[in-house]
């Protein structure tokens, strides 16, 4: 055997030597329990009886094996020594030993997980062990509880606390808590009593526990459970867990889906001692609503300071008990199905610290007028989580009566635009607000945020404050000084100019954002991730939008007067031109007193000549086109004649065009390939040269392209012509009516002045 020395042992605060020898299935060391504590290394060692170091106190065998047992290892003055001692993963029946005298100091046994060996424990194995406080039988599947209870029955008088959790036999053998069990459970001095996961299906109505301090029942499958008077079997009971525990006949306590509170009514003084209640992953048959009850005893205040009920499928919580607890400081309710909680219920939580009501449904609540009031009068508040509840918006007065609040959770909901009253959250150090797909924190938000950063060590007091007419009080707080964290990881922030404060805030604030490289932008904005560099581009985008306007407008301005300028400028010399030779024409052809023509008949400036085949496209468009723009030149007069406004009826033909001609300064032939096929058309033309008469040709596309060489073709070599072409609804043609209108003009005074008309 390889010891290191007294030396090495650790000290407890009364100053003795303590040590704690630990061996697995080789004797080998397998690990420090208390690492002030002396360990010895037994590899080496192949005598027996097992002879400890002094002073060893605790002693864990992990792994026993048989020879251990059959060698009597506890025969030895050392052993008397030994306060607890642990036998894991073993695998012997020989129990006898521990009788002998060498183990009468034991205080605390534990035998954990044994395999199917260990299946029954003697009458007299703890005959010589009178000051076991603590045994734990845990976790043995194959022991029997008939055999525990003979062997306990009267000869531990100081036992304590009692760990037969995890014995699945328990079903068979002892279904109601109680019976074979009633003598040693009965002792005085038994606190604490395990019993989780050993299919415990009811509490026996007729057994007292009150000596239990600690009492855990869950994962079991309860049927029954004490109520009314029946309940005072637990008038000590400090501690109780029936956590994942199934309650098939729950219907008995119900009325509907309704919990109704003075069915198991708490509040009198039997559980006058309870502290803790552990009551979450609860599985019942239905959602459960507990609603208002009636406690008709006489009540008094319960020392409650833990509640857990958490994946319970409880979904109201709509009463108010006659009892408040000035001791709860933790609640929890994750995880349910709550649509409600009536605000009289927290009342009656005056001094709460932590209160979790994750994962529900109290989004339904965000539309009555009584939730504003649901934290009223929570001063010592410092815990509270809301997150995952759907929750879109927040009331402003939510959070004005939890001053001393220090982390707020409000992750998983769909907050899209955070504005709640934060000016009273003094001492917050953590606000979440991620995966909210939130865009928005309004201006009064982010003021009072950083207010919080700034207060430091600073001593602070507020105004007085009323809410609803019902609170008013004057709050006094010193916080240390620590840095704000808030959370705003998962939501697609809106990184838009009109956004542009919240995002400057954010790169500018001395608050803590956990995660903010993660932070991400809506889709189609100018930036993607809100940093520094982004917001700083998106600040300069922003200044150029906004000052835009204000260089490019009087810039438009200034152009548009300009050129109307310009425009103006170019009218009035256009107009200048044309009158000069509207003048010019009139004097040689109109008489200036009363604007009356010269000669005896009446003349025109132009004839235009056609085809009767051509007649649609030179009445739709040539002659009112035509007439418009020498109008524009001559005056309002009659500017242009046809035959159809010149030919008299019962005429020759050719006399008739003799004499229009004659009347007319300048003559103008629409050219088709119609119009050189007509004789008369021929003719025309003929006598236009006869008369020596300006002549204007206006010839189609289609005549030179199909018919270059037709005879009727040479005389326009000789004479001014314009090209047209036909298009869907209407002709184009080249070069434009001025330049034709202003040749007009140019004939006819010519011929005026060669003529003398």
């Amino acid at each position: 055997m390889k010891g290191q020395g007294e030396s090495q042992c650790g000290r407890n605060r009364e100053g003795q030597v303590n040590g704690v020898c630990v061996w697995d299935s080789a004797y080998t060391l397998v690990q420090n329990v208390r690492s002030n504590f002396h360990v010895v290394d037994l590899e080496s060692s192949s005598s027996f009886p097992i002879i400890l170091p002094r002073h060893t106190s605790l002693v864990q065998l992990k792994w026993a094996s048989t020879d251990i047992f059959s060698q009597t290892p506890f025969k030895h003055a050392s052993w008397h020594q030994v306060q607890e001692l642990t036998l894991e993963h073993h695998c012997d029946d020989g129990w006898s030993n521990l009788s002998n005298n060498s183990l009468h100091g034991l205080h605390h046994l534990r035998v954990l997980r044994s395999r199917a060996c260990i299946s029954s424990l003697e009458a007299g194995v703890f005959l010589n062990t009178p000051e076991i406080e603590t045994l734990d039988l845990s976790n043995n599947n194959h022991l029997l509880i008939g055999h525990v209870s003979k062997a306990i029955r009267s000869v531990l008088p100081n036992l304590k606390y009692l760990d037969i959790s995890r014995i699945h036999r328990f079903l068979y053998e002892l279904p109601v808590l109680g019976g074979e069990f009633t003598e040693f459970i009965r002792r005085k001095d038994l606190e604490v009593l395990n019993v989780s996961e050993t299919n415990v299906v009811s509490l026996d109505r007729n057994f007292n526990y009150s000596s239990i301090h600690v009492l855990n029942i869950s994962k079991n499958s309860m049927q029954w459970i004490p109520r009314g008077s029946v309940a005072n079997m637990f008038l000590n009971l400090r501690e109780i867990d029936i956590s994942y525990s199934f309650f098939p006949m729950l219907n008995s306590l119900t009325r509907g889906s309704k919990l109704v509170f003075d069915s198991f009514c708490i509040c009198p003084a039997m559980v006058s001692q309870l502290r803790y209640i552990n009551a979450h992953d609860l599985i019942l048959p239905f959602p459960l609503e507990v609603i208002n009850g009636v406690c008709n005893a006489s009540c008094e205040l319960l020392p409650l300071e833990y509640i857990d009920i958490s994946r319970s499928n409880i979904r109201w919580f709509n009463f108010s008990w006659n009892v408040v607890l000035f001791n709860l400081t933790i609640f929890r309710a994750s995880q349910n199905s709550l649509e409600y909680i009536s605000p009289k219920f927290l009342m009656s939580m005056p001094n709460l610290r932590e209160l979790r009501l994750d994962r529900n449904n109290l989004s339904t609540m965000q539309y009555l007028s009584d939730f504003e009031d649901i934290f009223l009068k929570k001063e010592a508040l410092e815990y509270l989580d809301i997150s995952w509840n759907s929750f879109s918006f927040l009331p402003w007065k939510l959070f004005v009566s939890v001053p001393y609040l220090k982390e707020l959770y409000l992750q998983g909901n769909r907050i899209l635009y955070f504005h709640v009253e934060t000016r009273y959250l003094y001492s917050l150090r953590v606000l979440d607000l991620s995966e909210n797909g939130l865009t928005l924190i309004s201006s009064e938000v982010l003021k009072n945020l950083d207010t919080i950063t700034k207060l430091g060590n600073a001593s602070c007091s507020n105004n007085s404050y009323t809410l609803n007419a019902t609170y008013t009080e004057t709050i006094s707080i010193s916080r240390e000084h620590t840095i704000l964290v808030v959370n705003l990881y998962g939501n697609m922030l809106d990184c838009s100019c009109e956004n542009i404060a919240f995002l400057t805030w954010m790169t500018e604030s001395k608050i803590n954002f956990n995660g903010k490289s993660g932070y991400k932008c809506g889709q189609g904005f100018f930036i993607q991730e809100p940093d520094k560099d982004g917001i700083d581009n998106l600040v300069y985008y922003c200044n150029l939008q906004r000052n835009l306007p204000l260089i490019i407008v009087p810039n438009i301005i200034g152009c548009l007067l300009i050129m109307c300028v310009v425009l103006i400028k170019l009218y009035i010399y256009k107009r200048a031109q044309v009158g000069e030779r509207r003048r010019k024409y009139v004097n040689d052809y109109l008489d200036l007193e009363n604007e009356r023509i010269i000669c005896k008949d009446k003349r025109y400036p132009a004839f235009l000549s056609f085809c009767s085949v051509d007649d649609d496209v030179a009445k739709t468009y040539f002659y009112p086109t035509l007439k418009t723009v020498l109008k524009h030149y001559f005056g309002d007069k009659e500017v242009l004649a046809t035959g159809e406004t010149m030919f008299s009826p019962g005429k020759l033909i050719f006399s008739e065009i003799k004499e229009c001609f004659s009347r007319c300064d300048v003559i103008l032939f629409i050219v088709t390939l119609d119009f050189t096929e007509s004789e008369w058309c021929r003719i025309e033309m003929d006598q236009a040269d006869l008369q020596r008469k300006p002549t204007i040709y206006l010839v189609e596309n289609t005549v030179l392209e199909q018919q270059p060489m037709h005879p009727c073709l040479k005389k326009l070599t000789s004479h001014t012509r314009a090209n047209w072409k036909r298009e869907r609804k209407k002709c184009t043609i080249t070069p434009n009516w001025d330049t034709i209108a202003q040749q007009v003009l140019d004939f006819a005074a010519a011929a005026k002045r060669e003529t003398g008309y």
